[in-house]
């Protein structure tokens, strides 16, 4: 049972790790932040962003700042846990 498990959490973290790659590879050749998929500005805050990455059942979220063309990705955590700890 437990080896089942852990190749389904490998398996799992692989796609993770994948969509992770490509949205960090579409942020750096992104030309604006308007080119970035699921960049959502976080109410009462200026420079504070949230972008998702979801893998079927899985939604995590990058929390980032975003200072004139300059673009930091602070956190990457679940959906539920992001908005505790970010920003």
């Amino acid at each position: 049972m437990n080896v089942i498990l852990i190749s389904f959490q490998t398996r799992r973290n692989k796609v993770l790790l994948q969509l992770l790659d490509e949205k960090i590879t579409q942020i750096e050749k992104a030309k604006t932040i308007d080119n970035i998929t699921g960049l959502k500005l976080l109410r009462t805050y200026k420079v504070h962003y949230r972008i998702k990455v979801e893998t079927g059942r899985q939604k995590y979220r990058i929390g980032s700042v975003i200072r004139g063309r300059t673009i930091w990705l602070i956190r990457f955590l679940p959906r539920k846990k992001i908005y505790d700890l970010f920003p």
